[in-house]
């Protein structure tokens, strides 16, 4: 429901809501609602907190109830004492365990991190979530943006927009997402000297091109800036290695060590630094007394990583893509030959047969059916013979010798006519 009404982190991560309510195997203890709202200029997340408390703290025990957490602690910095009082009394009409704290003003201390460090004492290490440590974040506009989801099936099309600077009337407007830029501050009263404007804080914002751009879910500050309200940066001069940004940056890294790497194009060696886990909150540049924009370098050195991987990311799937298709062929080759060899296997074999047969006559003659029929009348005769020449005539003794010439000569002719029938059945020979 919350990815189709497009809720997204609107601190400015523009994380999606619905992600971030599914840990995983990870068991949720604490939710942290985050009003520390630290940048310069910034006031969207007070306001909001001012006049819809309650909306705010029903969007917390929306997401205790999915996340199964324990606790709600709310960190608002305590330069916003209506915002605080705001909070306390809805806290109160709520359920238990939802505290409203109080935590000191101090930049960057609306990071992630050094909020859930600051309100729980729980120290998140570079590479770790915050939900490995039983603890999730959420902006206060998330919250509130998350209630009106649910409860009214509002899609997330306007937020709460601070527009400031170089304005004879800055205010907090409901801003519809999609609404230029100009139109905005053009309602504020933009002054003729601006030259250009800033999306986001004076720290952490970034220039707009034009100001036809569009306002953005993590559009939270629109800035109109001027040569008087912020003058150009004096020229960059070499470090000197004071190592001031080491010491306010928030994260504990080596600002000095990744500038050197950035600048000289020694990416690995940036991320071995933890380049990533820059917030670029912009302390270090503000306190160099070189000018130099570090922010600037590591945002460079960032997006070159980002592309580099993209590139290889590419480069890996052509290569997959490529070996498989490689594969493919040769499986398809190998398949022809082996069904090519087994139909030629099939023809010798059957050729072999063949040969076996056309030379079995020459071996063996075969039996016709005439051959068969004349040893048939062959045996036949013989048996006769053997039975003429087993009958002996009777009463022979009396007969005269006249009669006896006479049997003789019919006996003969007997003999004659069995001799003419033998030769008549006997094929003739070439």
């Amino acid at each position: 429901m919350l990815r189709l009404a497009g809720v997204v982190g609107l601190g400015g991560a523009v994380f999606p809501s619905d992600l971030k309510l599914r840990p995983g195997t990870h068991k949720i203890d604490t939710l942290i609602l985050n009003g520390a709202e630290c940048e310069p200029y910034i006031t969207c997340d007070d306001m909001l907190m001012r006049e819809r408390a309650d909306e705010i703290i029903k969007g917390a025990e929306i997401m205790r109830w999915v996340l199964g957490a324990d606790t709600i602690l709310v960190g608002i910095e305590d330069n916003k004492p209506e915002a605080i009082a705001a909070m306390q009394v809805a806290a109160q009409t709520s359920s238990d365990n939802i505290q409203v704290i109080t935590v000191p003003t101090l930049y960057p201390g609306g990071g992630a991190k050094q909020l859930i460090r600051v309100l729980t004492g729980i120290e998140v290490a570079a590479g770790v979530r915050s939900t490995e440590k039983g603890v999730q974040c959420f902006n206060v506009a998330t919250a509130q943006s998350i209630y009106r989801a649910v409860e009214f099936g509002e899609p997330l099309v306007s937020r709460i927009v601070t527009v400031t600077g170089n304005v004879s009337d800055a205010q907090n407007l409901e801003v519809l997402i999609g609404t230029p830029v100009s139109d905005v501050v053009a309602y504020a009263g933009v002054l003729p000297d601006t030259d250009s404007y800033i999306m986001g804080g004076p720290m952490m914002g970034l220039p707009l091109p034009a100001a036809s751009v569009s306002i953005v879910k993590a559009a939270n500050c629109i800035i109109a800036s001027s040569p008087k309200l912020f003058p150009p940066a004096p020229p960059a001069m070499p470090c000197i290695r004071c190592t001031r940004c080491a010491e306010v940056c928030p994260a504990e890294l080596q600002p000095q060590d990744l500038y050197w790497f950035a600048k000289a194009r020694e990416f690995g060696k940036a991320q071995e630094f933890s380049l990533f886990d820059c917030i670029e909150c912009g302390a270090c540049s503000y306190v160099c007394p070189s000018h130099i924009p570090l922010v600037q370098y590591y945002r460079f050195a960032k997006s070159e990583i980002w592309a580099r991987e993209s590139e290889k990311n590419a480069s890996d799937a052509a290569r997959e893509r490529f070996e498989f298709r490689e594969h493919r062929i040769e499986r398809e080759k190998r398949e022809k030959a082996e069904k090519l060899a087994a139909k030629e296997q099939a023809a010798l074999a059957a050729k072999q047969e063949a040969a076996k047969i056309s030379a079995a006559p020459t071996e063996t003659p075969a039996s016709t059916p005439i051959d068969e029929k004349q040893a048939k009348i062959q045996a036949a005769i013989e048996h006769a013979k053997q039975q003429a020449a087993a009958i002996k005539p009777k009463n022979t003794e009396q007969l005269t010798p006249q009669q006896l010439a006479e049997i003789a000569d019919i006996e003969a002719r007997r003999a004659r006519i069995h001799e003419l029938a033998k030769s008549e059945a006997e094929p003739p020979r070439e």
